[in-house]
């Protein structure tokens, strides 16, 4: 656990969070096709609460970056 969150850290904050957000959207990613794959047996329940957090995070976490990118370009 100590080694992903030294993977994460980044030379300004700017870099961090633009790396956590980077996993972020990875997990995000993940959930969703979890929850995509396992409607196959139920479309009811957990399945499609994994796949609409999935793509909530996954949104969030894109917008977020989009921002971080922009405030990032703005700082120099």
């Amino acid at each position: 656990m100590r080694n992903v969150l030294g993977m994460l850290k980044g030379k300004s904050k700017f870099e961090t969070f633009e790396r956590c957000l980077i996993a972020s959207l990875i997990l995000g990613a993940c959930l969703l096709s979890l929850g995509i794959g396992l409607t196959i047996i139920t479309p009811k329940g957990v399945p499609a609460l994994l796949a609409m957090f999935g793509s909530f995070l996954a949104f969030i976490s894109t917008v977020l970056l989009v921002f971080v990118w922009f405030f990032e370009e703005l700082k120099g």
